[in-house]
């Protein structure tokens, strides 16, 4: 009976070990293919890092060409390079999958097929259009005569119209993508194609992107890394919102009046929520529409200023003016403040009483719930929070 029991016992773990093997097996991706015309060269796997490349495999090719490297599955979508000598293929990896590709060494960067993987078939299409533009500016300067002038200005005018395509076929549109992060830091002959310190559009490019990281994959380096550069480019381009004499007279009425005007709205829930009742905190009423082009980035601001003062008595108010109520349930159930909408839209009394000119639109309420501030340049909402706490 004991001997029986010990065979029982020892075939269950064995059972257990041969189950992990497995599972650690499969917890990762495989990239394999055949690259042509490869006899003799070595054929590096490189990880694309933040800032740094690193060769994390390499294997000797036959004549066959045949190869299969495998890797950790990464904690976010990851990019990396096939290689031999110069030429290079750009893949991206985010899960379990398996990545086959066959090419040619000598057109191996530009002739190759990609199967298993839709991401890496879309990464295929931005890069060789990458390169497309590359190739049309130098042969431009190949031809170029004394009229450097003129020549800036061609280039200027088509890296703009791909820079524009970008943006709205990669980013906008798909920015939980691998393909919209790379899109973000693309070089055209070495230089960035988006600067988001300098334009405030191109920051609203890295905050769209940003945005989705933070809720896909919220431990991530990269996430963690993308996020602090989108926050840094919507700080360094925040605008001036102009407030019009009768809005600045205005708002000095109501801070006389040392009062708020009430707002009474539901949240995605259906549960009423009063502005009056956030007394004995710091509060800032922000008018809003999720659906606006800027909403993105701008929450992206109001998340990282929420994470770092929530615990000092400070709240956000967010009214939303959305026509689409669905749209608006979906973006505001994700967010960590106070998030309610006027089924109005842009006809709420709420835009009059507070005189609402343009939006985002956000004031500032002290503890004793009397407004003391509306916001005019977001550059310094951070101070302000940060006295009134």
């Amino acid at each position: 009976m004991i001997m029986r029991n010990v065979r029982s016992l020892v075939y269950i773990m064995v059972l257990l070990m041969a189950y992990g093997c497995q599972q650690n097996h499969s917890d990762g991706f495989t990239l394999k293919g055949e690259i042509a015309e490869a006899d003799g060269c070595t054929l590096y796997l490189d990880w694309l890092g933040i800032n740094a490349i690193q060769t994390v495999d390499s294997v000797r090719l036959d004549s066959t060409g045949i190869f299969s490297f495998r890797q950790p599955r990464p904690e976010s979508y990851e990019f990396y390079r096939l290689r031999i000598d110069n030429q290079v293929i750009n893949l991206s990896a985010d899960s379990t999958e398996t990545i086959s590709v066959k090419a040619s060494k000598m057109s191996m960067g530009t002739g190759y097929e990609v199967t298993g993987s839709e991401n890496c078939a879309v990464l295929k299409n931005l890069v060789l259009a990458q390169m497309k533009l590359q190739n049309e500016i130098n042969d431009m300067v190949a031809k170029s005569g004394p009229e450097t002038g003129i020549l800036a200005q061609r280039v200027n005018e088509k890296v703009d119209i791909f820079k524009s395509d970008i943006c709205n076929s990669y980013i906008f549109s798909c920015p939980d993508k691998p393909c919209a992060y790379y899109a973000l830091f693309m070089r055209i002959n070495g230089t960035p194609l988006l600067r988001p310190q300098e334009s405030r559009q191109d920051a609203k490019c890295f905050a769209s992107v940003a945005t989705v990281m933070d809720l896909k994959y919220p431990d991530a380096v990269r996430t963690a890394h993308l996020h602090n550069v989108a926050l840094k480019a919507m700080k360094a381009t925040a605008g001036t919102a102009a407030m019009s004499e009768q809005t600045s007279e205005y708002l000095n009425s109501i801070i006389r009046e040392a009062g708020v005007l009430e707002i009474e709205l539901p949240d995605v829930k259906g549960v009423l929520h009063r502005l009056t009742e956030l007394t004995g905190k710091v509060v800032l009423l922000d008018f809003t529409v999720y659906k606006a082009e800027y909403s993105a980035s701008y929450n992206l601001v109001l998340r990282d200023l929420y994470n770092k003062y929530a615990e000092q008595g400070f709240e956000i108010f967010q009214v939303s003016f959305d026509g689409d109520g669905h749209f608006w349930a979906t973006s505001a159930d994700n967010l960590p403040w106070i998030c309610v909408r006027d089924e109005a839209a842009l006809q709420s009394d709420y835009l009059g009483s507070y005189r609402i000119e343009t939006l985002p639109t956000a004031f500032l309420i002290s503890r004793e719930n009397e407004i003391v501030e509306r916001m005019q340049d977001y550059r310094e909402l951070e101070s302000h929070i940060a006295d009134l706490l």
